[in-house]
């Protein structure tokens, strides 16, 4: 019988073999699993499997394109047993990584219990780890997971061998379901999470029904108000509810038991001077005079003949004559000048300023002299009688005295006494009632970005962000139609600019600073390439002084003939040199053999054979010392590609990446994705948690999207990858540009130096990580005091007596010494001279230890008088 592609594909999914595989729960299917996790707390994974030795694969996972939410996998590689979740704290994936050998190509039964932040690990029903999930319990509300996958997740992580009797148990002590001996006396924390926020919901029903019976007897309150009427008690009078009575000049009212009262609107008076008699609320029009046929108000004065004034009082008219000698005011110019007026009784002087003896005028009126008085006339603005002025809003019309002259494209606005015509927006001046068009794009006046296009237009413009960039057009950002990963930033069109440590189109890939030789490891150190950053550690036949020496800044020789970790032969005799040893035969024997001891065996003098654990390393003996190197790979030869010590050139053995098509990783390369570090090992790809670099800082930080921290003031953190632009003395400077030092004319400045490059990135300008830098010289300069004072050439100030003759040796000792503490102190008044490129923090440094040291060198010169001038 014929078996099809599709049965070849089906037996593939139940036995676990190949990669050409699509296993996942049905959509139906996978909502009850995931409503059976949202309701319970507490959910217990189980499979009965058999995994092929060193394969790295994923049970169970719930995943949706390229993210992982809840995953079990393991790796035959590392020997590992890694549970994938995301917190509810703060939304991220983390992994709890169990060390365990399962791929082993044997049955087991694997269990994983998880109850609220707890997890237990369980392999063939023994209990083998306990812990507590930081930062918190896993979020079990799978809103974004789409698929339930089974020996995979997506197309990558296969799993390969045989798995059998998979389940999701849903409550507490899943685990005894399979593992029904265990024991179960104990309550889970799961068990103690349900029992508090059964507490919290009993706790948040009484609340709630608390505010009810509250409600409830406000309600009742308001109902008994309504049924019974509530009288009002006022001054020992009761009044009853709705009664009304006055009060004085009040209206008061009984409003369900509460007086309220307001003040009697009196009516406007129709009379000009109206009187306000005691006992009475409001005020009232006294009787009018009637004289010579005309009607006079009450306070009313008239002249009705020279010398003679009446004033009319509640309907009587009063009149009294006045004596020109007694109460008329006394004149100060000759009698000859004086002149009379009609119908006035007093004489007048002319010329008589009378705005200055004081008037009545309003404080936007004007007061003018008249012959025998002054009168007041409202400026230009403002109407009224010139004792009362009030403003003229010419805005409400146009044209006229009264109104305003504003033209086309502007907008009248009224101010006090005045009006003003404001250009419309768009608009420019032309005159004080003019405006015209501004096109903003061509002036320059707009605020469109940078990236941006700008469109006038009638009266206004608007902005249009740029091919290549997304945004309102006063923001555009570049647009990246791939990904930029691993902390990577895209900066302009398609182009990532990546962090420090990484690179490629997408900064997908490691950069290797150990094979790019970019690193900065001493010629006693090698270089330790990791996924984003590298360090440097001993060399063989060297070692550090101390166990923690990962930036391999100190390595001393190792002494192989003492240590006895040569490969001489006993009969010849070992010299130790600087980083490794020499075998040499003495003279007194004949017999001495120069061939190596290597593996328990003696290998000729020239002879190279493969170590035993590795047949691709071989080891040459050459008299007497064994070097041992791997097979070089040279992947553009043909014949490579079936070498089995070149699996990295053999495409059968790469690796595809995770998320970016087209991207293959040959065997052997790492590289970092998702925050963790990836490696591709014979065709399977294999991730764990990422490494982070030590830091000098004090207080780190860490972005939202940075897996690990990093120091705030690095400016050196990013690749030249994307042309970042440079940010100095508050000035931005375009990457590749020279220019000088505002603060030195004589100092030359170029955005992104090799230099800074090497050492870490290159962004600084002109001095670059001065900070760090000077930490390392203030360290050196330390060493070498410790030094001093080992060899009491270092005087302590207050307790020395003077110093004794020296010898000639000592003589010589000590100005050494000197010349070296001045050159530190010269090299440190250089660093501090570069201050605008250092921080505050390393400015305060730099000059303490300049004072320190400056003063203990004169205190030095100055007690060794008889030493000769310093060479510089």
């Amino acid at each position: 019988m014929e078996i099809s592609q599709r049965d070849i594909r089906k037996i593939n999914e139940l036995l676990l073999l190949g990669d050409n595989r699509n296993l996942k729960l049905p959509a139906m299917a996978f909502e009850q699993v995931s409503e059976m996790l949202r309701r319970s707390p507490e959910f217990t994974i189980s499979a009965y499997l058999r995994q092929e030795m060193g394969n790295t694969g994923i049970i169970l996972s719930f995943a949706h394109g390229f993210y992982r939410y809840l995953e079990l996998e393991s790796s035959g590689r590392r020997n590992e047993i890694r549970f994938h979740y995301v917190s509810r704290e703060d939304n991220k994936v983390h992994v709890e990584t169990f060390h365990y050998k399962l791929a082993d190509n044997l049955w087991h039964r694997i269990t994983v219990t998880v109850s609220g932040s707890e997890v237990e690990l369980f392999v063939d029903c023994n209990r083998l780890y306990k812990r507590l999930l930081r930062p918190g319990k896993p979020d079990r509300n799978f809103t974004d997971a789409k698929q339930l996958w089974l020996g995979q997740r997506n197309s990558l992580y296969h799993y390969k061998g045989a798995m059998q009797d998979v389940q999701l148990i849903a409550g507490p002590h899943g685990y005894l379901l399979v593992c029904p001996h265990l024991d179960s006396t104990c309550p889970t924390c799961g068990q103690f999470s349900l029992l508090e926020s059964t507490v919290q919901e009993l706790q948040r029903h009484l609340q709630e029904l608390t505010e009810r019976l509250s409600a409830a007897e406000r309600r009742i309150s308001r109902v008994e108000e309504c049924d019974c009427p509530v009288s009002c008690h006022l001054n020992g009078t009761v009044h009853a509810d709705g009664a009304r009575w006055q009060s004085g000049c009040d209206l008061c009212s009984c409003v369900h038991g509460e007086v309220k009262c307001r003040k009697i609107e009196c009516p406007k008076p129709m009379c000009k001077y109206p009187v306000k008699k005691s006992g009475e609320c409001c005020p009232q029009c006294l009787r009018r005079c009637l004289l010579a046929g005309s009607l006079y108000d009450h306070g009313e004065l008239v002249s009705i003949k020279k010398c003679m004034d009446c004033e009319c009082n509640d309907g009587s008219m009063q009149c009294k004559r006045i004596n020109p000698e007694t109460e008329c005011p006394k004149l100060t110019c000759p009698p000859e000048d004086r002149f009379s007026v009609a119908d006035n009784c007093c004489k007048f002087c002319p010329d008589v300023d009378y705005c200055a003896k004081g008037h009545l005028c309003h404080a936007n009126a004007t007061c003018v002299n008249l012959k025998t008085t002054y009168a007041c006339q409202c400026n230009l603005g403002y109407r009224g009688d010139g004792r009362n002025c009030t403003d003229i809003d010419e805005c409400k019309r146009e044209g006229g005295l009264e109104g305003h002259h504003c033209h086309l494209n502007t907008k009248c606005v009224n101010t006090p006494g005045s009006y003003i015509c404001e250009c419309l927006p768009g608009y420019r001046r032309i005159d004080k009632f003019n405006c015209a068009e501004l096109d903003e794009c061509s002036t320059g006046e707009h605020n469109c970005h940078v990236n941006a296009e700008c469109i006038n237009t009638q009266g206004s413009y608007h902005c249009k962000c740029k091919e290549g960039y997304t945004g309102d057009g006063y923001k555009c950002e570049p647009v990246c139609s791939q990904s930029c990963l691993n902390g990577g930033v895209c900066r302009s069109p398609g182009i990532c600019s990546c962090a420090n440590g990484y690179t490629g189109p997408s900064c997908e890939r490691d950069l290797d600073e150990c094979a790019t030789n970019t690193h900065r490891c001493t010629s006693s150190s090698q270089c330790v390439n990791m996924i984003g950053w590298y360090y440097c550690t001993c060399k063989k036949g060297f070692q550090g002084p101390g166990s923690d020496n990962n930036l391999g800044t100190l390595c001393e020789d190792i002494d192989e003939c003492e240590q006895e970790t040569d490969s001489c032969h006993p009969s010849a005799k070992c010299v130790n040199t600087i980083g490794g040893f020499e075998c040499k035969c003495p003279p007194q024997k004949p017999s001495c053999k120069l061939s190596c001891m290597f593996e328990q065996s003696e290998i000729p003098n020239g002879v190279t054979v493969s170590a035993s654990e590795d047949p691709c390393t071989k080891c040459t003996c050459n008299l007497g010392v064994i070097t041992c190197e791997r097979v070089s790979c040279n992947c553009s030869l043909p014949s490579n590609e079936v070498n089995p010590c070149c699996p990295m050139c053999d495409m059968r053995q790469a690796c595809k990446h995770q998320e970016i098509p087209g991207v293959v990783l040959m065997h052997g390369e790492k590289w970092s994705y998702q925050c963790q570090s990836c490696e591709c090992m014979h065709g399977e790809t294999d991730c764990w948690n990422l490494e982070c670099p030590p830091l000098l800082c004090s207080k780190p930080v860490q972005g939202p999207n940075d897996c690990c921290p990093h120091c705030e003031e690095d400016q050196c953190m990013w690749n030249t990858t994307g042309g970042r632009d440079c940010n100095f003395m508050n000035k931005r400077y375009k990457s590749g540009s020279e220019f000088v030092d505002p603060n030195d004319p004589c100092v030359t400045c170029k955005c992104k130096v090799p230099f800074c490059a090497e050492l870490v990135s290159n962004v600084a300008c002109c001095v670059h990580r001065t900070d760090r830098f000077a930490a390392v010289i203030i360290t050196i300069v330390m060493t070498i005091r410790s030094q001093l004072d080992l060899t009491e050439l270092w005087l302590v100030r207050r307790r020395l007596p003077p110093a004794p003759p020296l010898s000639s040796t000592n003589s010589l000792t000590v100005r050494r010494s000197l010349m070296f503490l001045d050159n530190i102190v010269r090299l440190i008044a250089w660093l501090v001279a570069l201050s605008p490129a250092v921080t505050r923090r390393g400015q305060t440094r730099l000059r303490e230890l300049r004072s320190r040291l400056g003063a203990e060198f004169v205190y030095v010169r100055t007690r060794h008088t008889f030493l000769e001038p310093l060479v510089q």
